[in-house]
């Protein structure tokens, strides 16, 4: 991808609106929403980001057209990769991390219907966003709904054609909508802390409990979209293995962040190296997988955010 995203003021906006995540559409009993947190410093050895997040799809070509139409993305790549086509979407607003639609060509079986994460986007008027959504065929399962507690903030939930969770939250300020955090289920919440936290060097921005649906962590890197670490507390079977779910992550020290995968319990499937990949030549990769399965990208960040 050609820049990293140009993200530092997300954390201040995103805590507040977050406290807002309910699939009933009702608002957490945390009370006032708590002062935003100061801006990163400056990068260090174990400075990352998140770049990107991958969602396998059953249909390429549908997907693209309910993305496009649906979520207002637009297509800024293709990448053909070893066992995989790999589309790179971009938010309407140009911010936030990207979306990777993955299309499998390896003929292995793959459930694409039960991704126990989440993508939340901010948009500038949440009802015409959700009306957007269902026109382009997605399954609106909470119409946005104003939370008297948090100002009036319209947040709503719905499922894309492969199920997977789309929270869309009103903030006037945007100019259509943009990609704000990324949520990955996890079988073992406080494993998952201190593994992207402790080890990983992302940075936790609040602990938030939903009751009856699901308790998360909201965790920011240097830039990108929020990374959230969710574990579904609603009695529902979830599965949190090797879902065909996939995190490009930069890091200013690919080799260090691999190692640290490595030592903190995650399985590193390919030590970052120059890769010679269409579209991609030129880039240091490794690939590794979290404590759960889910596949880890790792990159180089290229810094000079403006």
């Amino acid at each position: 991808m050609d820049q990293p995203h140009r993200c530092r003021w997300l954390t201040a906006l995103l805590l507040p609106l977050l406290l807002t995540a309910c699939l009933g559409g009702g608002g957490s009993d945390n009370g006032a929403a708590p002062p935003p947190p100061p801006e990163p410093s400056p990068p260090t050895s174990a400075a990352t980001y998140l770049e990107a997040i991958g969602i396998g799809v059953s249909d390429l070509d549908a997907a693209l057209d309910f993305y496009r139409n649906g979520l207002g993305m637009r297509e800024i790549q293709r990448l053909t990769r070893h066992d995989r086509i790999e589309v790179v979407m971009e938010s309407a607003d140009r911010r936030g991390s990207h979306i990777l639609l993955m299309e499998f060509t390896d003929s292995v079986g793959r459930n694409y219907q039960q991704n126990p994460g989440k993508l939340v986007f901010y948009v500038r008027d949440a009802n015409a966003f959700a009306s957007r959504f269902e026109n382009a065929g997605g399954r609106l399962t909470a119409p946005p709904t104003a939370l008297p507690e948090y100002g009036g903030t319209r947040v709503g939930f719905g499922r894309d054609p492969d199920n997977n969770l789309i929270e869309m939250m009103g903030v006037p300020s945007v100019t259509d909508s943009f990609l704000a955090a990324v949520g990955i289920g996890v079988s073992d919440l406080e494993a998952a802390r201190a593994f992207y936290v402790d080890e990983l060097g992302f940075r936790q921005l609040m602990h938030l409990p939903i009751p009856g649906m699901y308790n998360e962590y909201i965790l920011q890197g240097y830039g990108g979209s929020a990374l959230v670490l969710m574990n579904w507390t609603n009695g529902a079977p979830h599965n949190y293995q090797d879902n065909p779910v996939k995190m490009e992550i930069r890091s200013i020290a690919p080799a260090a962040f691999a190692d640290a995968v490595e030592r903190a319990g995650g399985e590193l499937l390919q030590v970052p190296e120059v890769t010679d990949d269409p579209g991609l030549e030129g880039e240091i990769i490794g690939i590794a997988k979290d404590l759960d399965g889910s596949l880890m990208e790792i990159q180089q960040a290229r810094w000079g955010m403006d």
